[in-house]
């Protein structure tokens, strides 16, 4: 069961809180049985569970990706549990939990792993409409140009970009 269960959550944060019980457990099916040889028997214990819990999954960067952690919800679960009965002081270990047939299905899984386009990004200002680009101040392109000028006495090389010109044709005769 413990596979089933953790499979998937590798770098993942699981806050999981159980609220109260709406009805107390209710054992609903009890059974025992040997494995490969007389004596080695367990037992199983089928109970149902009618509960009220939370539950919030978030990613490694701490972005909820299913659930929340303020919405209650009722769960009903009906979970085995098993023991290796020959031993008095071992402990009971979670089996699998039952799905019964008349049971709804889950609700799909959406994960939060994008900002819709419906939202607004506080990254992308460049492609906002409503909101222009910023543009450099006249000082802030003055000290560019003070810059660009002080790099181009010191080595030589012109680094200021420009613009190619435009070259006119002139006929030589021979």
């Amino acid at each position: 069961c413990y596979p089933d269960m953790t499979r998937g959550f590798r770098y993942r944060t699981i806050r999981w809180k159980f609220v109260e019980s709406i009805e107390p457990p209710k054992v609903v099916h009890v059974r025992h049985n040997d494995l490969i040889t007389k004596g080695n028997v367990y037992g199983q214990v089928t109970v149902r569970m009618h509960t009220k819990q939370t539950l919030a999954i978030y990613d490694r960067f701490g972005r909820l990706e299913f659930g929340d952690e303020n919405l209650v919800k009722d769960v009903l679960e009906y979970i085995v549990f098993e023991k290796h009965l020959p031993n008095p002081y071992g402990p009971w270990r979670m089996h699998t939990k039952i799905v019964p047939p008349w049971a709804p299905p889950k609700e799909p899984v959406i994960r939060t792993m994008f900002i819709p386009k419906t939202q607004k990004n506080p990254w992308d200002r460049a492609w906002d409409d409503k909101e222009p680009v910023p543009t450099p101040s006249e000082e802030a392109l003055r000290k560019f140009e003070e810059l660009n000028e002080e790099l181009n006495r010191k080595t030589g090389y012109n680094y200021t970009p420009t613009e190619p010109k435009e070259t006119k044709e002139v006929a030589t005769t021979t």
